[in-house]
């Protein structure tokens, strides 16, 4: 009589398949909020002697409500500072643009331009040229 060898049972762990497809959809919406963020509407202040700039490496928009952008992300006062300190030796050949909402206050805005001051990098505030 010969006799058959038993046949292994296969288990797949589908446990964790759950865990990673959750981590996958945040990981997709959180991304995906970063690529609309790139629409930042701003009214833009005017002035008779504005100038032709080129292209900024790097441009911080403060928006109508007071949120600061830098790069398509809203980032705060201290993260544009460590950022152009992180990025000082790049910007000294192209300087930071600042574009600011022209109904912004003085108090909304000044902690931006100071934060880019102090970290030792050019910058200059964009606008649109008065008709």
């Amino acid at each position: 009589m010969i006799r058959r060898k038993k046949r292994m049972s296969l288990i797949v762990p589908t446990s964790s398949m759950g865990d990673i497809a959750f981590l996958l959809i945040i990981f997709f919406m959180l991304a995906s909020t970063f690529m609309k963020s790139g629409n930042v509407q701003v009214e833009n202040p005017t002035s008779d002697s504005i100038e032709a700039q080129e292209s900024p490496m790097v441009e911080v928009i403060v928006d109508a409500d007071g949120a600061i952008w830098m790069g398509g992300v809203v980032s705060s006062v201290a993260e544009v500072g460590m950022a152009c300190r992180m990025q000082a030796e790049q910007l000294r050949e192209s300087p930071v643009h600042l574009k600011v909402d022209r109904n912004l206050k003085r108090k909304d805005y000044m902690p931006v331009i100071e934060a880019i001051s102090e970290a030792g990098v050019k910058m200059i505030l964009t606008g649109d040229k008065e008709n």
